[in-house]
């Protein structure tokens, strides 16, 4: 039997089994105790699909929230907000390290189709879930599928580049009303010398509400590269992590119809790599600004404003018997993001959504070979900018329809490729998106939907702009890329279709089919051997679908637990490389399996175990040179137990125990995960 059959198996053998034994309890329960069922978990709030807030049975679209409970519980082995979503059906995650980004997928299309949020607002994929804070996050709200058209791209360059919202949106939204004050320690120690200290405070006076919090982290941390590994740690890596942020909200009238907001992180990350001259610091700032108002009934207007600051340094040396230092490189990324948008209710079944947004960015790198000065490598300037309107009806009562369009551009402006001139120094494509959804509820348990969209991804300034003249072509001496300013974008499709059963208020089933393509992708043809030379040309596309079944059940106050299935087959299709047709997308597994549960007991033991299975994915696109990987199962379990509770503070034991079958799997590029990991610690909560 395969292994796909053996998992649909145990999800249809597991489901009745758990149901009959809840099915007793529930109905021995009073109707007191139903009213007590925690309505967050079935009657969920959400924002991300039209930048108001909506029912879930209102909206076309499959959105998960993740509560505060589930982040305070969730076991971050890398210390990577990915990881928070990593048992929600249709995510694989795979983080390489805690000094390295998710490069998992997404419906199975890749790392940079689905982008992620902050209050709504652009933030990169890659870097953001390695440094933002989950403290001041009051809940994360994740679209599966096509997303919505009214949030755009991200223009960062670093890691894979150009980031896009085909396969979904991941929104951290922040705390904004505080009902009281709240002060918290925690201090933990575990795995690898790890000690971990955080501080948080939280309070409102009068309108004004606002949060703020330290967090500190310092580590040997471990091997993480495979043997004979390129990293060729010689010692533990040094590791050490510190986060300072704040928000505040003010209500500008009583009746909280109009508010400001402000969010500030910077984030300081530095270290080694495991040896000398392996030296690295990252600095990280996010600053979100926001104006919300309720001009009148039907009117509601929103505006923000953001700055992201990366900068990241390393070292690189030469390996040997006694290491020498080669080089101090960086990157240096400055994007500033802006949108505001009008929403008009125009009847209680229509509404319209129109906005426009605007992002800038500033890219560039350095290196010094040790010759006394920088040499710098590339320079880049990026803007795009993009106008939407999105409608939606209500008809009947039943079914809600939504449709919308964008009219994107992003223009690149490029000053250096490789520390030489650019073939050609500007570049620009406009675009116009689409997206369209329905939602039927077909009675108080059942509900079906569908949604398809498109969206783009540009090419990367180094293929467009090239890095020696189109003229250059075929002259002896002229090695490098050359430029095509004629290339297209990176077009993608997606759909969906999913069924919603609520069997009662604790009882929840799912099921949701995907497909996306993207089409035009974008590959390096080398085009001469002598002089050498390339050039990147749209050559063929990726494709992937599958399916998803998922199961929730709260079976009492005091336990709950969900299981769900995911199924990915894709394909990528290259036509000038035979060796890179027919396979699979890496990175994109075709089986995942998670299972999970929660007992938060009367006498304050919490035990929350859970279980991913992944059935492997390739590391590339190459027949002839791709690895397979392998992860497996990987158990996790987070327990704490309420010492004491006073009036005025509350004393908590708690433990996060990560891979505790100790499963230290290779991963892509040699690293490799490093198995049973443990932090344990104290937590006091004052009020």
């Amino acid at each position: 039997m395969s292994i796909r059959k053996s998992l649909l198996s145990l999800f249809f053998l597991i489901v009745p089994l758990v149901y009959s034994l809840g099915q007793d309890t529930l109905q021995a329960r009073s109707a007191k105790d139903l009213l007590n069922l925690s309505l967050e978990e079935f009657m969920n709030v959400v924002i991300t699909p039209s930048k108001l807030p909506q029912s879930e049975e209102s909206i076309t679209q499959k959105v998960d929230v993740i509560s505060k409970r589930e982040m305070n519980t969730a076991v971050l082995e890398n210390r990577n907000i990915c990881e928070a979503i990593s048992r929600l059906p249709g995510v694989s995650v795979s983080v390489l390290s805690r000094n390295d980004a998710n490069w998992g997928t997404y419906s199975g299309i890749g790392p940079k189709y689905s982008t992620y949020m902050l209050q709504g607002l652009p933030v990169d994929a890659f870097i953001d879930p390695m440094s933002l804070d989950l403290y001041g996050v009051d809940r994360i709200e994740v679209q599966r599928g096509p997303a919505s058209i009214v949030y755009p791209n991200y223009l960062s360059q670093d890691f894979a580049g150009n980031q896009s919202p085909l396969a979904g949106t991941v929104n951290l939204i922040l705390k904004s009303r505080i009902e009281s004050e709240n002060t918290e320690f925690g201090l933990s120690y575990g795995s690898y010398n790890t000690l971990n200290g955080s501080l948080y405070h939280e309070n409102h006076k009068g309108r004004l509400n606002y949060f703020a919090g330290i967090s500190s982290e310092l580590s040997d941390y471990t091997n993480y590269g495979s043997p004979v590994s390129w990293l060729n740690m010689k010692k533990n890596p040094d590791y050490r992590k510190t986060k300072l942020f704040g928000g505040v909200t003010l209500f500008l009238d009583t009746e909280e119809k109009e508010k400001l907001s402000v969010f500030y992180q910077t984030m300081v990350h530095s270290g080694d790599a495991g040896r000398i001259y392996r030296g690295f610091r990252n600095d990280y700032t996010t600053v979100n600004a926001g104006y919300d108002v309720n001009i009148t009934g039907d009117l509601h207007l929103q505006s923000h404003v953001g700055i992201r600051s990366y900068n990241r340094w390393w070292q690189e040396s030469n390996f040997g018997a006694i290491d020498t230092l080669k080089s101090e490189n960086d990157v240096n990324q400055l994007i500033i993001p802006a949108d505001i948008s009008l929403s008009w209710s125009q009847s209680v079944n229509a509404s319209l959504t129109v906005g426009g947004d605007l992002q800038d960015a500033i890219y560039y790198t350095w290196t010094n070979p040790l010759t006394g000065t920088e040499v710098y490598g590339n320079k880049a300037n990026a803007t795009q900018y993009g106008i939407y309107a999105q409608e939606e009806l209500k008809l009947f009562g039943e079914l809600t329809l939504r449709g919308g369009v964008r009219l994107a551009y992003i223009g690149n402006k490029v000053f250096l490729v490789n520390g030489g001139m650019p073939g050609d120094d500007r570049v620009s494509w406009n675009k116009l998106l689409w997206s369209a959804g329905a939602r039927y509820v077909i009675s108080e348990m059942l509900s079906v939907f569908s949604n398809a969209g498109t969206s783009f991804a540009v090419p990367g300034f180094k293929a467009s702009c090239g890095t020696i003249k189109l003229s250059d072509f075929g002259i002896p001496g002229y090695n490098g890329q050359l430029p095509n300013p004629g290339l297209k974008p990176e077009s993608g499709t997606g759909i969906d279709f999913g069924v919603d059963l609520k069997i009662s208020n604790s009882i929840k089933l799912g099921g949701r089919i995907f497909y996306s393509i993207v089409q035009d992708a974008i590959v390096d043809n080398i085009v001469s051997e002598n002089p050498s030379q390339t050039q990147s040309v749209n050559a063929g596309s990726s494709k992937a679908g599958g399916g998803e079944l998922e199961f929730t059940q709260r079976i009492n106050k005091e336990f709950d637990w969900f299981v769900n299935y995911t199924f990915i087959s894709s394909e990528t299709i290259n036509n000038l490389n035979p060796d890179q047709s027919g396979t699979a997308i890496p990175f994109a597994p075709g089986n995942i399996f998670n299972l999970g549960l929660e007992y938060l007991s009367s006498f304050g033991l919490d035990l929350v175990p859970s279980l991913n299975y992944n059935s492997g994915f390739y590391d590339a696109l190459d027949k002839s040179s791709r690895i397979f990987y392998k992860p497996g199962i990987v158990v996790n379990l987070y327990i704490s137990q309420l010492i004491f509770k006073r009036q005025s503070f509350n004393l908590e034991f708690f433990a996060r125990l990560s891979d505790i079958t100790n499963n230290d799997y290779q991963l892509p590029w040699q690293f490799k995960n490093p198995g049973f990991e443990g932090m344990t610690g104290l937590k006091v909560i004052f009020r």
